[in-house]
């Protein structure tokens, strides 16, 4: 029960790792304020699955495309937790598009969602936080893509870089604050959105795993106790640290 009687948001956790974030998280002792942008159903088996494990837990959809949903969401969230621990900036997108053929509206929304919204979340969390005194953790989810080059993704590895270093900046000037903020840097991994991209080509995701020194790609569970450790007083002198679980793949 190392979050007992935490409160938390995440966002993106209808699915993946944000999904397997929130599961520990209630097991742990927090309760949750979760978004989702068009499963509902999905949602709503999460919910259920929190408030199981004992967590006061509500869903609420989120389009991280329109930054103005940030302050809206924070208000709500006060409003069913009452105070607001841990932030889990979960909110991503993924479009696969040669650097050559990359349309400003793509490149713009990319990085509305993957970093300006969680900038502004985080500011709008981080303003509550110190107006009630709250020594409290913020998780940045970016990824491995931040460092490693990958091809068609120049515009996703831009958002991401600009979220890690969000993570060093706002850990430097909101330290005084008790206000610690981390990076979580997932490597090639399960989830729903990365299914999608090669579902078409099974033998190239099991050769992908190859090449990862551990032998295999990554399951969403691979980043929960992590994120757990983030959040909790284990990690109480941690801030501005960027933890890569990759199964090794960086190292190459």
């Amino acid at each position: 029960m190392r979050l007992k009687d935490k409160n938390a948001i995440i966002t993106a956790a209808s699915h993946g790792i944000g999904r397997a974030i929130a599961l520990a998280f209630a097991s742990e002792g927090a309760n949750l304020v979760v978004t989702f942008n068009s499963d509902e159903a999905a949602a709503r088996e999460l919910v259920n699955q929190l408030q199981a494990k004992g967590a006061r837990a509500h869903a609420e959809q989120l389009d991280g495309a329109n930054v103005a949903c940030a302050g809206a969401l924070v208000e709500r969230a006060e409003r069913f937790l009452g105070s607001i621990d841990i932030l889990v900036n979960n909110i991503g997108v993924t479009t696969r598009t040669p650097f050559m053929d990359v349309t400003a509206d793509e490149y713009t929304y990319v990085l509305d969602v993957n970093l300006k919204f969680p900038f502004f979340l985080l500011q709008r969390v981080a303003r509550h936080m110190a107006s009630r005194e709250i020594r409290g953790s913020v998780i940045n989810v970016s990824s491995i893509s931040a460092y490693k080059a990958i091809s068609k993704m120049a515009h996703y590895q831009c958002s991401k870089a600009g979220l890690s270093m969000l993570t060093k900046s706002t850990a430097y000037e909101l330290a005084p604050l008790g206000i610690r903020v981390n990076t979580l840097s997932p490597g090639l991994t399960a989830t729903q959105g990365n299914r999608n991209q090669w579902e078409d080509h099974p033998a190239l995701w099991k050769e992908r795993g190859k090449d990862i020194p551990l032998g295999r790609t990554g399951l969403p569970t691979d980043h929960a106790s992590a994120a757990v450790f983030l959040a909790s007083e284990e990690a109480s002198w941690l801030t501005g640290c960027d933890l890569v679980i990759d199964g090794g793949e960086s190292t190459i």
